[in-house]
């Protein structure tokens, strides 16, 4: 019941992602680096780092693999 209550909570997180954060999300997720994300989104790699800052802050992670953990918590990859 825990491991459930943990997962609805991971779930509300990533759903209160703002746009751009869930779209560098799943970049990240899917292994692409700062400089490759920014020029998928058309924007600057400071910028991506930035957003990857929110997000972390965001998830309370402080790496690409516990964030990809989170995705496969919630299904997403």
């Amino acid at each position: 019941m825990i491991g459930l209550k943990n997962n609805l909570s991971t779930r509300e997180l990533v759903a209160n992602l703002a746009s751009r954060e869930r779209e560098v999300f799943d970049a990240i997720v899917k292994g692409l680096r700062t400089k490759e994300i920014g020029d998928k989104f058309n924007i600057k790699a400071n910028t991506v780092s930035t957003i990857k800052k929110v997000i972390f802050r965001k998830l309370k992670v402080s790496s690409n693999i516990e964030l990809y953990k989170i995705a496969q918590e919630c299904e997403l990859v």
